[in-house]
């Protein structure tokens, strides 16, 4: 077993303390995803919101996570992992506290994009801290696996908690319950991991690119959420994309031109960094989209409960971890292409859920695509995280882990805005032929399509990743 590095534990501390901090920050950052995707029903009817505001409550925190993981990513790298750790837990956990009192939309949208800021500095830190834990061998690996099967778990509990809470106290509980995770998280990093050592020479950030690339994903998300109601031609949509694009232009210029970029350019020539972030892209957007709108389904269009909802979405959320624990004795037995055959599943999965009819009956017409998505995503999920971050020298940890968050979580983002466009635009041309509830249900249909041609598209693009590359 690889010598744990002193910086990071504390002396007689065995590592798998680090795994396991890791993987319980991990599964309250993924719980809080798929915890809210239950609630959105009833955080609206509570607060009043419009659809707009309702898919912002998902996007904010997306958003977010996204646009500020690069910079935790490259922060932890500089200034220790046990420090960005403390702080994005102690930013997540009050926000989580004024997200459960908020009593106005805009206050949770708020609070949700704070939890999104503290959430992007325990997503990077926590593969980071694995990766510097077991620099490579089979430890490594199990660790991954462990961080990977923890994530699914929370998705799968993730709905469950959610609609148990929501349906016997309610809505608000969904983040109040990050609160208690979050201090014995807090206890538990503060007493079993030790400050980086500092060096002599004092570590900077690139605060311009960091500005530049938050603003620039921003601007994209803005765009592409305001065509729901303002349509493709709008004035606001053009300026906000095109503001995009400049930005993240911008962003690429500061980054060949800085001493101390955030991202540098040069570990995009590790491929499996290059293609396995493409492929993460996708996944993500998979993976949110697809729980966001089989939520929708059954409860706006089926008439479940939350808590049925969530009940009815276990069997979902067991099947990916359940598939994402087994892939990795899968890979170590010779079995080849686990990420082509899932994101083939899971695309399968979503055109069998988009034949779902109004009347649908839970065993017959549910549960198996269900059960196929999660089987799908699951085998992605592992060996994607694994194949993204192979080769990757572990000084390079934090920037590859922020990387590979961050392409998952803009995926997830991008996913949610795109496709809810979609949906809006499907159901509101059939809302004047249509019963109001068929209408949205053709727009779900659409957006499970759309979603089946992306995880179709993934499965393709993980073919190229290179098993066991030790470099470019």
């Amino acid at each position: 077993m690889a010598a744990t590095p002193p910086s990071l534990i504390r002396p007689h501390m065995p590592p798998w303390v680090a795994v396991l901090i890791a993987c319980v920050s991990s599964f309250m950052v993924v719980m809080d995803g798929a915890i809210v995707n239950v609630a959105l029903p009833a955080i609206q009817a509570d607060l009043h919101l419009s659809a707009i505001e309702l898919q912002w409550v998902v996007d904010a925190y997306l958003l977010a996570l996204g646009g500020f993981m690069l910079l935790a990513a490259r922060a932890s790298d500089l200034f220790g992992r046990r420090l960005i750790l403390l702080s994005g837990l102690l930013v997540f956990t009050i926000a989580s506290l004024m997200g459960g009192l908020a009593d106005s939309a805009g206050l949770l949208l708020a609070a949700r994009a704070v939890q999104g800021l503290g959430a992007s500095a325990l997503a990077t830190s926590t593969l980071a801290v694995i990766v510097a834990v077991h620099p490579g061998g089979p430890a490594r690996a199990r660790a991954i696996s462990l961080w990977a099967a923890s994530s699914a778990i929370a998705s799968a509990f993730g709905v469950v908690i959610g609609g148990v809470l929501t349906a016997q106290a309610n809505w608000r509980w969904v983040m109040f319950v990050n609160v208690p995770i979050g201090i014995c998280l807090i206890a538990g990093v503060a007493a079993c991991l030790s400050p980086a050592r500092r060096g002599s020479e004092r570590p900077s950030l690139d605060l311009p690119g960091a500005l530049t690339i938050t603003s620039g994903i921003g601007a994209l998300m803005y765009g592409i959420s305001q065509s729901t109601t303002q349509g493709w031609g709008a004035t606001v949509v053009w300026v906000a994309l095109c503001a995009a694009a400049v930005l993240l232009a911008l962003f690429l210029l500061i980054e060949t031109r800085s001493a101390r970029p955030l991202i540098r350019l040069d570990i995009f020539a590790v491929h499996n960094v290059r293609m396995g972030n493409v492929v993460v892209l996708g996944l993500g957007a998979c993976l949110t989209a697809s729980t966001f709108f089989i939520s929708i389904v059954l409860q706006q269009v089926l008439g479940y409960g939350p808590l049925d909802a969530g009940l009815a979405m276990l069997p979902m959320g067991l099947a990916l971890a359940t598939a994402a624990i087994v892939s990795r004795p899968l890979m170590d037995g010779g079995v080849r292409r686990l990420p082509f055959l899932g994101g083939l599943a899971s695309a399968a999965g979503l055109v069998w859920m988009s034949a779902v009819p109004l009347d649908a009956v839970f065993r017959v017409h549910v549960l198996g695509p269900t059960l196929l998505i999660g089987l799908g995503l699951g085998l992605m999920l592992m060996t994607a995280t694994h194949t993204a971050i192979d080769g990757v020298p572990t000084k390079d940890a934090g920037l590859a882990s922020g990387l590979f968050n961050t392409a998952r979580q803009l995926g997830a983002a991008l996913g949610i805005a795109s496709l809810s466009t979609l949906a809006h635009f499907v159901a509101e041309g059939q809302l004047a032929m249509q019963d109001p509830r068929f209408a949205q249900l053709q727009g779900c249909r659409a957006a499970f399509l759309a979603t089946a041609a992306l995880g179709a598209l993934a499965a393709l693009t993980s073919l190229t990743l290179r098993r066991n590359a030790e470099g470019k």
